[in-house]
């Protein structure tokens, strides 16, 4: 007669989902740096070659071209579709905060800290308003031959006041890196709250700088840019700073893995890797850039449920094995 196996225990689980937590981590980093190598070797082709071949580029050609994977079969004017649904997203947001509590409360007055209102709502409203503001400064015409060709509004209106704004917005964008950086490092107790946050303001400057430096002259490497760095800054300070064996990064990280949030993110990471390298081969034809912006509404969709699942069920035994295990830590 076989031995039942063992149950797995509450901390066993825990450290299965750290280790994806830190291998998703790695995924990410290294699927962005093979992108980043990418992006530079057909940069480099083209400015070789005034027109590169297809076969040439590692990267599709009209991604290249327009800086998105436009889908004028599908839209238009795909930008313009963006900036709408964008909008229409921020707007959603918006209305959630004024309506009042969108996740019920239930908890007790004196459990203070777990009814901190969440951030994610007024976050994700700054962030699809300057999101959808940038597709609106990439607006696009259509040629008249199945084709959408791209302008800026920043070809004809040049002046200061426009080069602030769009800084701002571009600054928006950027930040949610170095912010997500600064959380891992007081997480796990390397950086105090305000050297933290120093630090933030410092890696966003220098995102910022770098883009105006280098690559502000062509706007259609703007996308590129921004997912490069918003990923490279959320994944790599997790992996210099957080590992997957000891007690407290276990804990750090096994919260972070829960399956409809981890699914969600998922999506946004295979959307952004197969945009550049797939448009022309099968990425237009089922919505383009359009996929970009769908997948970054349904990850703060997810992200909203997980905390209403949180919130609604008050504290469970899981959070309760991790206030006790934290304290055992912070004691050790």
């Amino acid at each position: 007669m076989m031995a039942a196996s063992p149950p797995h225990s509450p901390h066993d689980d825990r450290r299965r989902r750290a280790l994806l937590s830190w291998r998703l981590d790695v995924t990410s980093s290294t699927a962005v740096i093979l992108l980043l190598f990418c992006w530079l070797s057909d940069m480099n082709q083209q400015s070789k070659s005034i027109s590169a071949e297809d076969d040439s580029l590692l990267l599709s050609k009209s991604f290249l071209e327009n800086g998105f994977c436009l889908a004028p079969h599908l839209f238009d004017n795909t930008h313009f579709s963006c900036a709408s649904f964008d909008f229409l997203c921020a707007f959603v947001c918006i209305l959630a905060i004024f309506v009042g509590n969108v996740i019920p409360d239930n908890r007790s007055n004196n459990d203070e800290k777990q009814k901190k209102k969440s951030m994610i709502l007024p976050g994700s409203a700054i962030y699809f308003l300057a999101h959808s503001y940038g597709h609106y400064t990439f607006s696009s015409v259509n040629s008249g031959n199945g084709n959408e060709q791209q302008f800026t509004i920043s070809e004809t209106e040049t002046t200061s006041t426009n080069t602030i704004k769009d800084t701002i917005i571009l600054a928006f964008i950027l930040s949610i890196g170095p912010l997500e950086a600064a959380s891992t490092l007081i997480k796990s107790n390397k950086l105090s709250p305000p050297n933290a946050y120093i630090m933030a303001a410092a890696m966003l400057s220098t995102l910022v700088g770098i883009y105006h430096t280098f690559l502000q002259s062509n706007p259609s490497y703007a996308l590129l840019y921004i997912n490069i760095s918003i990923i490279l800054s959320m994944s790599l300070p997790k992996l210099l700073f957080v590992g997957c064996t000891s007690q407290k990064d276990v804990i750090l990280r096994s919260n972070e893995v829960i399956l409809p949030k981890l699914m969600s993110g998922l999506f946004v990471m295979a959307v952004i890797v197969c945009e550049p390298f797939f448009c022309d081969v099968f990425f237009a034809r089922i919505g383009g850039h359009f996929l970009f912006d769908f997948s970054l509404a349904l990850d703060v969709v997810m992200a909203v449920v997980m905390e209403g699942s949180k919130r609604s069920g008050g504290v469970d035994n899981d959070d309760v094995l991790e206030v006790e295990e934290m304290k055992k830590v912070k004691a050790s």
